[in-house]
């Protein structure tokens, strides 16, 4: 029997079919199938999360309060034999999820997608302003800071001089964002979203990482993976409107132009320095696949850069317009 049978046997008292699920880089998830039905088994990456308690109750807390507004909006948590959430085998944490259905896109098709799938994170924010109870502490310790990621890779050693410089070139992106506006998924990019047949959101994946922080950090992933690796300004539209449509944020122009590349810099940084420190973190085929990773995002942070006044018009369009809709709502208030 593998650990994944036997931890599903033990914590749940299932017996079913198992196959590996998803291309995530963090932890192992297999589809767990029995006479029709389907759930998410997960075994949390120990490595990543070394605080387990710490994360499964950030996970509880924020699918119960998410599902509470809206049901199906996230997965729901099986709770084991002994009614909790998640499960230990030896040295493992497992947890059971029930499936959720959908379309995991790793590209839009086009501006419409990418409009909704900028909605639905909008709405996951505004819905998670209310969470009750204290604000929830990081999974990950320096999760999303961009000055931490900096002191990591500075801890590291064996860096090209042409990586060096390029990273030394930009540090000062690490003084944006750094005020924290609210409790945010914390993983918000394009693959953690689920899309139904009429191309609207369904569902929302892998809360992991859900914690008190800004909303840029979240929107910013969001826009680099809708933008698919190019800097299309009509794409990045698209996915500011949906969001300040739903999240109701008081958003700057600089703040949505910078975001993608604040989030683009430190993933591209994060693979680097998971490349220096022996490929830890993500899980690789072959040592040199994060380094070519870290290429990749930083080849389009320097696309980013060179789009920065197209952003800027379409950013200043939106923040122009969402400001005179402010104006007549509060008009309309006033008149009532």
């Amino acid at each position: 029997m593998t650990a994944a049978a036997a931890a599903l046997a033990e914590g749940w008292g299932v017996q079913a079919n198992l196959s590996p699920l998803g291309s995530g880089r963090i932890n192992d998830s297999y589809l767990a199938q029995s006479a029709g039905d389907r759930w998410v088994l997960q075994r949390i990456n120990r490595f990543v999360f070394r605080k387990p308690d710490l994360l499964m109750d950030n996970v509880a807390r924020a699918s119960a309060h998410l599902n509470a507004k809206q049901p199906g909006w996230t997965p729901t948590l099986i709770a084991t034999r002994d009614g909790a959430n998640h499960a230990q085998l030896d040295s493992s944490i497992w947890r059971l999820w029930s499936h959720a259905d959908g379309r995991s896109l790793s590209k839009l098709d086009n501006d419409r997608q990418a409009e909704a799938a900028g909605r639905a994170l909008g709405q996951t924010h505004r819905w998670l302003a209310d969470l009750p109870g204290p604000r929830l502490e990081a999974a990950i310790s320096g999760h999303l800071q961009l000055d931490r990621c900096l002191a990591d890779f500075d801890a590291c050693e064996g860096a090209q001089p042409r990586l060096v410089d390029f990273i030394n070139a930009r540090r000062d992106l690490a003084t944006g964002f750094r005020e924290r506006t609210g409790t945010i998924h914390g993983d918000g990019h394009l693959d953690n979203l689920l899309f139904g047949e009429d191309g609207t959101v369904t569902a929302v994946l892998d809360l992991d990482t859900v914690m008190w922080g800004h909303w840029a950090w979240d929107f910013g992933d969001l826009a680099r993976s809708a933008l698919g690796g190019q800097a299309l300004p009509m794409r990045f539209a698209a996915v500011a409107r949906g969001y300040l449509d739903a999240a109701q944020v008081q958003a700057e122009v600089d703040d949505l132009v910078m975001a993608p590349r604040y989030v683009t810099f430190m993933i591209g940084l994060r693979y680097l320095t998971d490349h220096l420190d022996g490929d830890r973190y993500f899980k690789v085929a072959a040592h040199g696949e994060n380094r070519q990773r870290a290429l990749d995002r930083f080849g389009f942070l320097q696309a980013l850069e060179a789009a920065e006044p197209a952003f800027t018009d379409s950013a200043t369009s939106l923040v122009e317009a969402r400001s005179l809709q402010d104006g007549l709502d509060d008009d309309d208030d006033r008149d009532h």
